[in-house]
């Protein structure tokens, strides 16, 4: 499993990254950068590349090109039976606890200027 980071931000930096980074963040766990990209995609949005470097713990950076449409407590069941049969994840408590919990964290990462996307190094 990779682990992502989503962090708000209100500038670009490596420095406000560091600076930031326990402040306000969300890890979800996925098999892959293609699961992200697909997740963040039923969301609405995309990954865009930068040229962020040299973070302590991280792999690779990128943010998220626009605000994600989160889904409401009506929507959220079929949403993530969508995302079971796309993903081909397991259905399981731990798996809707993170996309319910990631939803939730819509709200606050979309308030951030750039939102960005971590993958954590393997430890």
């Amino acid at each position: 499993m990779i682990k992502f980071s989503f962090l708000p931000l209100k500038k670009l930096s490596t420095a406000h990254i560091e600076e930031h980074r326990f402040d306000i963040e969300e890890v979800i766990s996925l098999n892959s950068v293609e699961e992200l990209k697909l997740l963040l995609g039923m969301f609405g949005a995309a990954l865009s590349a930068n040229e962020l470097n040299n973070i302590a713990d991280v792999s690779q950076v990128w943010t998220i090109d626009k605000k994600l449409k989160p889904q409401n407590e009506v929507s959220i069941d079929s949403f993530y039976n969508q995302w079971l049969a796309k993903s081909k994840r397991e259905n399981d408590f731990g798996e809707f606890c993170q996309l319910v919990s990631f939803n939730s964290f819509i709200t606050a990462l979309n308030k951030g200027k750039f939102k960005v996307v971590m993958e954590l190094a393997e430890q």
